[in-house]
């Protein structure tokens, strides 16, 4: 992944979805990650997890300098520990392969089998 080099740490103070967390306030949608919206069963697993996963905790964020809609993008970690990895490996996410040009998603969603979730076309790379 391209950073930006800006990093961005801090507690999260609330969870969209099971892809875009707030740090500090600051919208961030976990880059090279998908999972299912808000509604569906899967989509409602995804952001418990992360929330139970997030609660209490300090969240550093390596942002690309990129944004979609009001969110910056990054990959986020807690004590080192990637959120999108987790995400994959609990498989409540899969690997968003258009926004993961660096593979740094690829062995995790090997290791954790076919992503069952729905896929969005803006995933597939062009």
């Amino acid at each position: 992944m391209q950073g930006s080099g800006l990093m961005l740490e801090g507690v999260v103070t609330h969870v969209r979805d099971g892809d875009t967390i707030v740090v500090s306030g600051v919208p961030v949608r976990l880059s090279g990650v998908t999972a299912d919206e808000l509604g569906t069963a899967r989509g409602e697993a995804a952001a418990a997890f992360i929330r139970d996963m997030v609660r209490g905790e300090v969240v550093t964020c390596a942002l690309t300098g990129e944004t979609t809609h009001d969110r910056q993008v990054g990959r986020c970690s807690i004590d080192g520990e990637d959120l999108g990895i987790k995400l994959i490996a609990a498989r409540l996410a899969g690997r968003c392969a258009r926004y993961d040009p660096d593979g740094f998603y690829r062995v995790p969603q090997q290791d954790a089998g076919p992503y069952t979730g729905l896929m969005p076309a803006y995933c597939i790379p062009r």
